[in-house]
């Protein structure tokens, strides 16, 4: 059975904006007075490569700042820099908002810790290391 992707990525992360129109977009997050806004957009799991490499090939570098952006769904999460891209199980994964996230239980701990660990080497703060939503495992994706 096929499962689409949700991926969450912020506007000023990617150089061509039009991206965000290639695919269905679920919700948009305004914060900082609306410059900066996560969407959150359904990725067909057939196109879940494509979309994965489109979105790093498109990442700004303007702000000197490294992003990342999380293609998800129940059971697999797919993290995206800019320079190296992380396929990853969720299976034990249960994350907080705006605290990093906990491998303890993870099933794929070793690869969770590599992700982490290549993260806190671009500068990206603690509380940035999230990567889901807390409601990741209940969200619908068809």
């Amino acid at each position: 059975m096929q499962q689409d992707y949700h991926a969450v990525i912020i506007n000023i992360s990617q150089i061509d904006k039009s991206i965000f129109e290639r695919y269905k977009i679920l919700d948009i997050k305004k914060r900082f007075l609306g410059l900066l806004k996560l969407y959150r957009i359904n990725v067909p799991e057939t196109d879940i490569e494509n979309a994965a490499k489109e979105v790093q090939l498109n990442m700004s570098t303007k702000l000197k700042k490294e992003w990342y952006a999380t293609f998800y769904n129940a059971e697999r999460c797919i993290i995206v820099f800019r320079k190296k891209v992380f396929h990853l199980s969720t299976n034990g994964i249960y994350p907080v908002y705006q605290q990093k996230i906990n491998t303890a239980r993870a099933d794929e701990k070793i690869k969770w810790d590599e992700m982490l660990m290549y993260a806190k080497t671009l500068g990206i703060p603690d509380k940035q290391l999230d990567f889901l939503p807390s409601d990741y495992k209940i969200e619908v994706y068809c």
